[in-house]
């Protein structure tokens, strides 16, 4: 299969989670048992009473497929995206929150009516671009 590199199979694994229930009965079973149950081809072979090489041709058949399925319907990308989006979000909020009670500490009260335009600017800038991230999340 050429699923070997790690990263290849995590990608193939979190398109199996995704679009796994499209798939056949036969494929499923073949998938569960290589990646999860880590058979050989041999052994998976062996266990669903076909050759090795249809096991492998039929690994093949169906990372084509899962790819193929991404492709025309992209529900991976946007999973990925949405995490992205929010850890961005986090960090933000993290940053903003960090600011403020910085700030609050930071000034006495006659210190705290005038505001530190810098700082302003920046949260400012935060602030936006969190209501972009949400509105992007909201489009979803």
């Amino acid at each position: 299969m050429a699923a070997t590199d790690f990263n290849d199979r995590i990608r193939f694994g979190s398109l199996y989670e995704i679009y796994g229930a499209l798939l056949t009965e036969k494929q499923r079973q073949c998938l569960e048992l290589y990646f999860c149950e880590d058979y050989s081809l041999a052994e998976v072979a062996e266990e669903m009473q076909v050759s090795r090489q249809a096991i492998h041709d039929l690994l093949k058949r169906v990372e084509q497929t899962l790819e193929h399925y991404e492709e025309m319907l992209g529900f991976l990308q946007r999973v990925e995206r949405t995490r992205q989006l929010t850890v961005e979000a986090a960090e933000l909020l993290d940053t903003v929150a960090a600011e403020s009670r910085g700030a609050e500490v930071g000034r006495s009260d006659k210190a705290a009516a005038i505001p530190d335009s810098a700082a302003e600017t920046r949260q400012n800038l935060q602030v936006s671009r969190l209501r972009e991230i949400l509105e992007e999340l909201g489009n979803r």
